[in-house]
């Protein structure tokens, strides 16, 4: 954006990631909608900061009568994006990004756009913070969610559990016995919606995990939904919590 562009006043996101990287950003009267999840305090860490804000159900034609002069979004249809074009709309694509590095960027581009890249360098100096005082010997771990689902050992939710001190060992669906039988230094337990009775919740609370001689932690995982916005936090309080 350059020096004579006026930042947009009228901001609307349509995806949970990119309403978070809006909430850290933005000014509130720059913000014309979010997503209705990113307003959910079951879905988003950040839900409280979009307290009287008006919400959208994530699909461009419900904001049209909203006139935004930016909508932001992430993994847009094809038809999003032809139908924007077509209707002169500036919309702002974002890839689902791979790494911590690459959510500090995307966070920099969001804020430059909305006209505070200062909120941009302190996010970014914050994840550059966590690089460089992460453990150099990080922990072997494994991170599990509902229905013994383990992240990427290269995805984006292992780059952050780098930056807290532990290294994912596998990916993809744990069997109970495969975790009883070789048991990580550390087990890290996604919970998302715990309140919630589901199938998958109930296998995280196996009593046979109870029994593993692992040391075991909790982590948010309304922050990894996106591993985005609300991540430096709960990095620190994983890092707190392996301490304590």
């Amino acid at each position: 954006m350059g020096p004579a562009t006026a930042a947009p006043t009228r901001i609307v996101s349509l995806n949970l990631c990119t309403d978070e990287y809006l909430l850290i950003t933005a000014r509130p009267d720059q913000i014309a909608s979010i997503s209705r999840l990113g307003a959910d305090a079951q879905e988003s860490p950040l839900a409280g900061r979009a307290r009287d804000r008006a919400t959208n159900s994530g699909h461009l034609g419900d904001v049209l009568g909203q006139q935004p002069d930016l909508v932001l979004t992430m993994g847009a249809s094809p038809q999003d994006v032809a139908l924007a074009a077509r209707l002169g709309i500036s919309l702002i694509a974002l890839p689902y990004p791979q790494s911590p590095a690459e959510v500090a960027r995307q966070v920099q581009q969001i804020a430059a756009l909305v006209g505070n890249p200062a909120a941009g360098a302190a996010f970014a100096h914050d994840v550059q913070s966590l690089g460089l005082t992460a453990p150099a010997a990080p922990i072997p771990a494994l991170m599990l969610g509902g229905g013994g689902l383990a992240p990427a050992m290269g995805g984006l939710a292992a780059g952050w559990l780098r930056l807290a001190g532990l290294q994912q060992r596998q990916s993809g669906p744990v069997a109970m016995e495969a975790l009883l039988a070789n048991p990580p230094a550390v087990l890290v337990i996604n919970k998302y919606r715990p309140g919630q009775f589901s199938q998958p919740n109930a296998w995280t609370s196996h009593p046979a995990l109870a029994r593993l001689r692992s040391r075991r932690v909790g982590t948010d995982g309304r922050a990894f939904l996106c591993g985005g916005a609300a991540m430096p936090a709960e990095i620190r309080r994983l890092r707190a919590a392996l301490k304590g």
